[in-house]
């Protein structure tokens, strides 16, 4: 039986299908909410809002307590026995001057020179997906770790030219005067639950209004939207606003840098293929050793050789027994107790050795080793791995 308070109307019933817990709002907002169910495709803040409530109205009891979705400020309770959710907030915002610090989605437009996201641009309500370049697709993109959305906007055009634009015809075609990408700016705050719900009413949108789009994830963005994707994967929920519909294959991905968890080639390419989206390619960064699970794995197979040419070169009859090395921890071990005689060595969290000094004349690691503390320490990652 159903929980009622004074001043609270119901807009979702339990006895629907696939409904399991009645959902009450204020009287006073029975219309607002009303119209946001019925006009919600399209913007972005009130397609993860409603998703929000639908989640709760499903079982799901994950959803935050208490958060910000763009310009609403959202929280609930339950009835004791947990069959009844009461939005009790729900309010708009007073308009607040946007920063470099404002996640949102952004135009970055071109402006004869670069691609550019102005330090003052509002964040939109949405991706204007009839927008297109030199074909019938929109263009997004999601940067990994930056120091603001002004330098992330025009490092993420050259990624998504070199992605995408492989002739000089669709460059110049791309490059018009006020023509824009859509970013998706996540103030590098890539574990958010907000920002993943975010993606997926962005994919789920363009899915719904039948968009082609082509997509340029990047650095720490990959694992945030590989989050996204799992979440589509496993709510196969028959509702319009979670389930993981047909025609995703008119989405393109193109991973960048990837970083992130689940974010090796072999991942991202069967997370791709489980949804139905179309994986295009992933741009690996080969000196982010420490972020990126691809890398990492060949580094470490290549530190075993420079340490097997170091030992057979006379540096020590203790590292021919070492021959065969099985994993990163002896390598480690064997590294820090025989750093004078290896020159100088490297040993970092993850399991990963790089050799220098006498040992990189043999390998080359001494070359790579500048590159690999850039992308980890610097912004090394943040750029085009040629």
């Amino acid at each position: 039986m159903s929980e009622t308070k004074a001043g609270y109307a119901q807009i979702f019933s339990s006895h629907k299908a696939g409904i399991s817990r009645n959902v009450h709002i204020p009287e006073s907002q029975k219309a607002s909410w009303e119209y946001i169910k019925n006009s919600h495709v399209g913007n972005y803040y009130e397609t993860t809002l409603l998703r929000a409530v639908l989640r709760l109205a499903t079982g799901d009891m994950k959803v935050t307590p208490q958060t910000t979705i763009g310009e609403f400020r959202f929280s609930y309770t339950t009835s004791p026995d947990r069959k009844d959710i009461f939005i009790s907030l729900v309010s708009v915002e007073s308009n607040t001057i946007s920063s470099s610090k404002t996640p949102g989605i952004y135009k970055s437009k071109w402006t004869g020179d670069k691609w550019f996201t102005p330090k003052d641009a509002s964040p939109a309500n949405s991706m204007e997906l009839d927008h297109h370049w030199s074909d019938s697709s929109h263009v997004a993109a999601i940067p990994g770790k930056f120091e603001n959305k002004e330098r992330a906007a025009t490092v993420m055009g050259t990624h998504i030219e070199n992605a995408y634009l492989d002739t000089h015809g669709a460059l110049t075609g791309a490059r018009q005067q006020g023509n824009h990408f859509s970013m998706f700016w996540t103030n590098n705050e890539f574990t958010s639950k907000q920002h993943i719900q975010t993606i997926v009413s962005l994919i789920q949108q363009a899915q719904k209004q039948d968009a082609e789009i082509k997509w340029l994830i990047h650095g720490e963005g990959c694992g945030t939207f590989v989050k996204a994707l799992q979440f589509i994967q496993k709510n196969p929920i028959d509702h319009d606003l979670l389930t993981a519909q047909r025609g995703l294959e008119k989405q393109n991905l193109f991973f960048s840098n990837p970083r992130g968890r689940h974010t090796s080639e072999a991942s991202l390419k069967q997370i791709a293929e489980a949804i139905g989206i179309k994986h295009v390619q992933v741009r690996l960064n080969k000196d982010d050793i420490f972020l990126n699970p691809d890398a990492r794995q060949k580094t470490i197979k290549t530190v075993g050789m420079a340490l097997a040419g170091v030992a057979s070169a006379g540096f020590g009859s203790h590292l021919s027994s070492e021959f065969g090395l099985d994993n990163a921890e002896k390598l480690m071990t064997l590294a820090s107790s025989n750093v004078g005689e290896l020159s100088s060595a490297v040993a970092v969290a993850g399991g990963v050795v790089l050799v220098v000094g006498s040992a990189a004349k043999l390998c080359g690691m001494a070359r790579n080793l500048k590159g690999a503390m850039s992308s980890t320490f610097g912004s090394g990652n943040q750029n085009w791995a040629s």
